[in-house]
């Protein structure tokens, strides 16, 4: 049986409040069963705009999955903890307003970024059982990184979620690791990427996009605010898994 996935593909453009506003203004446009939200999509790069978790925006994200009733994976957002550390961390909530996973970025992205001075690394693979499947977090550079898919469908994976600030030099990379990682792994993969300019100097790609088992596109995005979904049947994950068992032949290094 299937149901409806969406990524809302937007920009960090204002404040933080103007950011959580316009990002729960598009969810309710939607009656998608998954909801996915890009990577810092309330404050972009500012690493020094953390807060708990949980905390204000995940609260205001878990009232809205339960009045959608809708799981909603709040792309990222910059979270401190009791140790005044700082992670790059999504977050997915259920269907009643609960957060029943949390992923802590764990490649964080060098190149002409501040990310790895800034933040502290998460360690956990975290793949998480859901009524919709098995659903895999992960976070933007980690795309770079096939070693943690091969681990997130060990945990079981059957849907993977990457929240994404992709900028625009690398658009080709970014579809052609979405379909890489869908492929070798014969899972669906949900690419949720930002779009626009909200800081100097970078602007961001969007090209979101939702990619079958085969690896095939089933909808992408321009590179415009855009909303896109599509029907996922997580049967046929375990259908094509059993026809073609090439995830049965991993010889381990």
């Amino acid at each position: 049986m299937g149901y409806k996935a969406a990524c809302i593909q937007m920009g960090a453009l204002g404040t933080r409040s103007e950011n959580i506003d316009r990002a729960v203004a598009l969810i309710d446009e939607t009656d998608a069963d998954l909801v996915v939200l890009p990577e810092l999509f309330t404050h972009c790069r500012d690493f020094k705009a953390g807060e708990p978790i949980p905390g204000p925006t995940t609260e205001v994200f878990a009232r809205l999955a339960r009045e959608k009733g809708s799981y909603i994976v709040v792309g990222s957002i910059l979270e401190v903890d009791e140790h005044d550390r700082m992670f790059n961390t999504s977050v997915l909530v259920d269907r009643r307003g609960t957060i029943c996973a949390r992923y802590r970025k764990i490649h964080l992205f060098s190149y002409h970024s501040q990310e790895r001075r800034s933040l502290t690394a998460g360690t956990d693979v975290v793949a998480a059982p859901t009524k919709l499947g098995i659903i895999g977090l992960s976070i933007c550079y980690d795309l770079r990184f096939p070693e943690l898919y091969r681990a997130l469908v060990q945990k079981g994976a059957e849907i993977i979620v990457c929240p994404a600030a992709w900028p625009s030099p690398r658009l080709e990379h970014w579809i052609a690791l979405n379909r890489a990682r869908a492929i070798e792994n014969q899972c669906y993969f949900i690419g949720c990427n930002q779009v626009g300019t909200p800081a100097p100097a970078t602007t961001f790609v969007g090209g979101s996009m939702i990619t079958d088992p085969w690896g095939e596109t089933i909808v992408a995005a321009g590179n415009a605010e855009a909303i896109i979904t599509a029907v996922i049947d997580v049967d046929s994950v375990n259908e094509i898994r059993k026809e073609y068992t090439f995830l049965n032949d991993i010889i381990a290094f």
